[in-house]
């Protein structure tokens, strides 16, 4: 972000890197002056200067002791103007103007033309100011000539004194030729501004979309003139439309707790729209200059954010979270120790006692000596964007994807020209369908500062496409809303892919997944049985939402349940791998309730002869008993029947109804 002089900011070029990057201008200032003043005491050498010129620039020397660059600048324009090739007073300006952004932007290439002057009056005063104008050429696309001082600059500096200058000016000849290759191979890109109901003449920035593309959360950065109106600052707020009937509606700032008088931003909400993390710099509870916070949507209400805890934040700066769809896995941005460069991509996993782990960097794959920053994991899990400074790009923060295959992340690819420019493009998100994405940038159909954009992405960068589950949770018998515990596993794999809880107020509950994948769907709350069900999701035309809703019945005697995701290999009774989630679902039940008894029943269609099919549904049956004893529960609470054909739930002249009779069930015989 942003470059705008605000309140503590949540992002690391506006809040410390290591808790001191606020003090990062005065020392900038600091370096320049030092710098002058060896320049200056070996200025005859380059130079007969006019000593009128030398008066101003030694009054520009002075002030820039004071730390007023806004003097400096202006007798170093009155020393330019009585010698415009006074070397000193070039490289002066320059390097104010050049360290006065975090960014090539338009303040920082106002030392365009002082950087070419300079190398014009005396190319050798100073090779560092080659790379300077080997930078401003390639924010301008001029390969040629970047080409061209980054070779000088490599030519001139010794090594290895000047080592780490020369592999940064390699790694500038090797953006030349990404950008000659991008600017040879364009990506489709035709962004749409998303509109005066969100984006206004301030910055828009950092969406976060709910699964179900229908909540579409924001930050933006306002005036805030609480201190009575003595000052005016730029602070950080939430905003927060609906879309209602494909068109959102007016943004409006997010309810209590959000927009307190705490400094926020960066959110990420959970993709069923009921778990929302986020950075709160300088609170009171923090542990150190910026901490990840979470908030839990019950009802229509939120509640009181809660730090993240030790664990997971440190006493650096803890910012740009994103969660994945499984709700447990959270990646985010920190300069903290152990990181592999300036600002680095972390995770951490949220156990099944509900504790977060000990964060992880991600591998040197993603992280660099850079900055790593803005990361977005969509829905899928199967795809991590993210903006890089140090990765082959066009300059400045560029977009990177990178896919997840087995565990493991692959090289980063550029998006692509014309998403990336030689500017700074960041706060990326792919909806769930992944043909659509979305990002924050000031293009000339802008409403002012950076506007929200949409737009089409290409094949190739598309993740996984998702679709949702949602519906409400009951229980069977009173029909009052539930709080139930989802997960949908990839049945073949036993992985988790999405985990969320249901509303305790309205029932609803909301999980996202990817196509492509045969689920097991287990459902859960205390005090009752467990639901199961097995599907799969192929079709990747679509689109709509996987509607059910769930009935969980109180533990009580004579019920029971359909173990759904329990299977076993052709006229068999070996149980397939993909049966362990179920078994170990029906496990946990048992351990919880140490008290019951269950009856373990096999049935089958009716193929075969009558005897054939007891004999194979009581094997099955005691296949499942014995997984159980195995695992530590006791014998006498266990009963294994086969039945056969003889209880049959659906028609078996259908393969589908025969594909049904084909189960495996317990009932509560005491509780």
């Amino acid at each position: 972000m942003e470059n705008i002089p605000s309140k503590p900011q949540i992002y690391a070029d506006t809040i410390g890197r290591k808790n001191s990057f606020q003090k990062k201008g005065n020392s900038l200032l600091k370096l320049i002056f030092c710098l002058l003043i060896l320049i200056f005491s070996y200025q005859v050498s380059f130079s007969q200067t006019n000593p009128k010129a030398e008066k101003e620039f030694k009054k520009a020397l002075n002030y820039l002791d004071k730390k007023r660059n806004d003097k400096a600048i202006e007798y170093l324009n009155k020393a330019l103007a009585i010698d415009n090739n006074y070397p000193d007073a070039l490289i002066c300006m320059a390097e104010i103007y050049y360290n006065q952004s975090q960014e090539l932007d338009s303040v920082k290439l106002l030392a365009f033309p002082y950087y070419k002057k300079l190398v014009e009056v005396s190319p050798d005063y100073d090779i560092n100011a080659h790379v300077r104008l080997g930078e401003c050429y390639l924010f301008e696309y001029d390969t040629e000539k970047a080409k061209y001082h980054f070779n000088y600059a490599i030519s001139k500096y010794k090594a290895p004194k000047d080592q780490k200058r020369i592999d940064l000016a390699k790694r500038k000849l090797e953006q030349v030729s990404f950008m000659e290759y991008a600017l040879k191979n364009p990506v489709e890109f035709k962004p749409k501004n998303m509109g005066k109901s969100i984006n206004t003449n301030y910055d828009e920035y950092l969406p976060t979309l709910t699964a179900d593309e229908q909540t579409f959360i924001f930050t933006r950065l306002i005036p805030d003139t609480s201190d009575f109106g003595l000052r005016v600052q730029m602070v950080e707020d939430f905003f927060e439309t609906n879309k209602i009937e494909d068109k959102w509606e007016e943004a409006q700032k997010m309810p209590s707790p959000f927009n307190s008088l705490e400094n926020e931003g960066a959110l990420s909400i959970s993709p069923d729209g009921r778990v929302a993390y986020f950075t709160r710099c300088n609170a009171r509870d923090g542990f150190g200059s910026c901490d990840l916070y979470y908030s839990e949507k019950i009802g229509r209400r939120w509640t009181e954010p809660k730090n993240m805890g030790a664990m997971v934040n440190s006493s650096a700066w803890d910012s740009q979270p994103t969660i994945a769809s499984d709700g447990r896995t959270l990646f985010f941005v920190s300069n903290r120790r152990g990181g592999k460069g300036k600002n680095d991509i972390w995770y951490t996993y949220k156990q099944d006692n509900g504790k977060w782990r000990k964060p992880v960097n991600l591998d040197s794959i993603i992280n660099t000596e850079g900055d790593e920053m803005y990361p977005f994991i969509h829905p899928s899990n199967t795809t991590l964007y993210f903006s890089s400074d140090y990765h082959a790009g066009m300059g400045g923060m560029d977009i990177f994807y990178s896919n997840i295959v087995n565990g493991r992340f692959t090289p980063p690819q550029n998006i692509g020209y014309p998403v990336n420019t030689s500017a700074n493009e960041t706060s990326f998100i792919v909806s769930p369908s992944g043909k659509k994405a979305i990002f924050s940038a000031q293009l000339k159909d802008g409403f002012g500062g950076k506007d929200l954009y949409e737009f089409d992405l290409y094949q190739k960068a598309q993740p996984t496409p998702v679709v949702y589950m949602k519906g409400r949770a009951y229980d069977k018998l009173t029909r009052k809303p539930l709080e139930v515990n989802f997960e949908v596993k990839d049945i073949n794999k036993n992985l988790l892919k999405a985990s969320s809880v249901s509303d305790p107020k309205t029932g609803e509950y909301l999980v996202v997944l990817p196509l492509g994948v045969e689920y097991a769907l287990n459902a859960w709350a205390e005090g009752y049985l467990f639901y199961s069900e097995n599907f799969q999701l192929s079709d990747i035309n679509q689109t709509n939402a996987y509607n059910k809703d769930i009935f969980l019945t109180p533990i009580q005697e004579g019920e029971s349940v359909v173990l759904n995701n329990i299977f076993f290999k052709t006229n068999s009774a070996e149980l397939e791998s993909r049966s362990i989630t179920e078994l170990n679902t029906l496990l946990e039940l048992l351990t919880k309730n140490a008290s019951i008894r269950i009856e373990i029943s096999g049935h089958t269609d009716n193929v075969g002869t009558p005897q054939y099919n007891i004999d194979l549904s009581t094997k099955r049956a005691n296949s499942v008993k014995d997984y159980l004893v195995s695992k530590g529960i006791a014998q006498d609470r266990l009963t294994a029947i086969g039945y056969g054909q003889t209880m049959p739930i659906a028609d078996n002249t259908t393969e589908e109804g025969r594909a049904k009779n084909r189960r495996t069930e317990f009932k509560i015989i005491k509780k």
